[in-house]
């Protein structure tokens, strides 16, 4: 087992206090430290060689897929595993090896209950269990705050010419705050802060956002409708969703050339939602925004869990940015569709927005 072949390394993988697995592309054990061995109480020696699906069960196929061909890394929650003591919940995590490709680890985090989860709110589609633990809002939260001191100190000593960039740190910390305030409420029901919003000064401050992230930017085609209304949106989180949307257009071209991001606006005959009070009124989305992008698009084994928490075809991804995106979408009243077309080799998300005052109404 080559990556374990130093003595150091080996106590490091030992002392890793969650039951840790390696294994290879054949789904072989390779390694399993001293946490793997009482949890599942099986001797080191016993599992070597042992395939992985012998002790971890998947109760969904997607899950199964996604380990058989997935070159990324994959997490998931809610996961049966085979413990000494019987079948266990468990959150589980695998991830590529960056100097041994063919080898991935496979951490394991038993659940010891009352976490709350998208799915046991939202049964749209098929979706994997999601946590969003306060202490991570916490832990991140307090260096954005530095962050914002830093540049609000700077902001005294700049010129008039810089002063944009601070005051572009300043805000999107401020947003990146609320952000953090939402996912740790991903599993309620929460109702955003809805107001009228001109969508395309939203799309703007997106766009600038991303090009303040971004030395190298394919070019971004705009194609706006100007005679649009208003929109009926929660403006932080349309942002949010924005960013999410154009950076993975970025990363999923990833340098190539004749490199082109699409933004685009305009209204559409768009299908109904219902609301969720008793007048059984219909909101109409009617406004659609586009953002594509002339890169690979989706592999298919995803496609059906594209917004499912912790999917991601990154390699070093989270597999969050999209799961937040169908969230928000939903807490808008809104909705988002992912749509590719082969013959022009060209991806889209689609979403639909309700009119702002009246006009969204039936």
């Amino acid at each position: 087992m080559p990556v374990i072949a130093r003595p150091d390394k080996q106590q490091i993988l030992d002392n890793i206090p969650l039951p840790m697995l390696l294994i290879n592309r054949r789904g072989t054990i390779g390694f399993s430290n001293n946490a793997a061995e009482n949890f599942f109480g099986r001797s080191q020696k016993k599992m070597a060689e042992m395939a992985v699906s012998a002790l971890i069960t998947f109760g969904d196929p997607a899950m199964v897929r996604l380990l058989d061909e997935s070159e990324g890394d994959i997490s998931a929650q809610d996961v049966v595993v085979i413990a000494a003591a019987g079948p266990i919940n468990s959150d589980i995590s695998v991830s590529i090896l960056l100097d041994f490709p063919d080898w991935r680890m496979v951490m394991l985090s038993p659940r010891h209950g009352g976490r709350v989860h998208i799915s046991d709110h939202d049964s749209e589609g098929s979706q994997q269990a999601m946590g969003a633990p306060a202490i991570l809002g916490h832990e991140i939260k307090n260096p954005l705050a530095g962050i914002k001191g830093a540049a609000q100190l700077l902001e005294r000593k700049v010129d008039d010419k810089t002063k944009p960039l601070t005051d572009l740190i300043v805000n999107e910390v401020d947003r990146i705050a609320r952000l953090l305030d939402q996912m740790q409420n991903l599993g309620n029901s929460t109702p955003s802060n809805l107001d009228a919003a001109n969508i395309h000064l939203v799309i703007e401050r997106a766009i600038r956002s991303i090009r303040a992230a971004n030395r190298a930017l394919p070019e971004i085609m705009i194609n706006y409708d100007p005679s649009l209304p208003d929109v009926m949106i929660d403006e932080d989180a349309m942002v949010q969703i924005l960013i999410n949307l154009i950076q993975n257009a970025v990363d999923s071209l990833d340098n190539k050339s004749n490199s082109v991001i699409g933004i685009g606006t305009r209204f559409v005959m768009s299908g109904e939602l219902r609301d969720a009070g008793d007048d059984r009124k219909s909101v109409k989305l009617p406004i659609e925004v586009t953002v594509s992008d002339n890169g690979p698009g989706v592999p298919k084994h995803i496609e059906n869990e594209l917004f499912s928490p912790f999917v991601t075809t990154k390699r070093e991804g989270q597999g969050l940015g999209l799961a937040i995106v169908r969230k928000l979408m939903k807490q808008m009243s809104s909705r988002i569709i992912y749509d590719r077309d082969e013959d022009k080799g060209i991806t889209y998300f689609r979403l639909f927005l309700p009119v702002a005052g009246p006009a969204g109404r039936k």
